[in-house]
C-alpha cells in the first residue's frame, strides 16, 4: 500500500492547492506527497511543501485519513491529511520539483463542486465550516518507550 501525506492551509476562507490540468480539465491538489520508506510522515510533509512550493510549513493534527483503492494506473493509497497551522514564506511553484502549473487559492465554499485530489472536497468543506473544529492528535512515536 502507498501512503501519501499532504495539509491543508487556510487563510480567509480559501485553502492553497497546486494547480493541474488532467483529462482537459483543472484539478487541484492538496500539497504532499508519497512516503518514502522509513521517513517521517512529517518530514515527507516538510519536504514536499519546501521542495514543490518553497515554503517552511508548520503542520497540526490529522483532519481526514481516506483510503483509494488501487486502479489499473495507481496502488492503493492511504491518504493522510494533516492540518498546516502556518507556512513561512510565499507559496511558488518550483518547476524543476514538481508538474503543477500553479497554485490556487480554493475558495472553501467551492471544495464541493472543484475536483481536488484526494477526492475529500465536501469532507474538507464540512471540516473547515464546522463551528467547533477537531482533529487527531499526531503521535510521532507512538513507541518511544518500547513494547511493555
Amino acid at each position: 500500500m502507498r501512503i501519501r501525506v499532504s495539509a491543508v492551509f487556510e487563510r480567509d476562507k480559501e485553502i492553497l492547492c497546486m494547480k493541474y490540468f488532467y483529462g482537459g480539465k483543472d484539478v487541484f491538489a492538496l500539497p504532499g506527497g508519497g512516503v518514502d520508506p522509513d521517513t517521517p510522515l512529517k518530514e515527507t510533509l516538510f519536504e514536499e511543501w519546501k521542495d514543490e512550493l518553497g515554503v517552511k510549513v508548520e503542520i497540526g493534527g490529522i483532519i481526514l485519513i481516506g483510503e483509494a483503492p488501487a486502479t489499473k494506473r495507481h496502488p492503493q493509497t492511504l491518504h493522510i491529511i494533516f492540518e498546516a497551522l502556518e507556512i513561512y514564506g510565499t507559496p511558488r511553484i518550483r518547476t524543476e520539483s514538481t508538474h503543477s502549473i500553479g497554485i490556487e487559492w480554493v475558495p472553501v465554499e467551492k471544495l464541493r463542486d472543484y475536483a481536488i485530489y484526494p477526492d475529500v472536497g465536501k469532507k474538507l468543506y464540512d471540516f473547515l465550516t464546522a463551528t467547533r473544529k477537531t482533529s487527531l492528535e499526531f503521535i510521532e512515536n507512538c513507541m518511544e518507550r518500547g513494547f511493555l
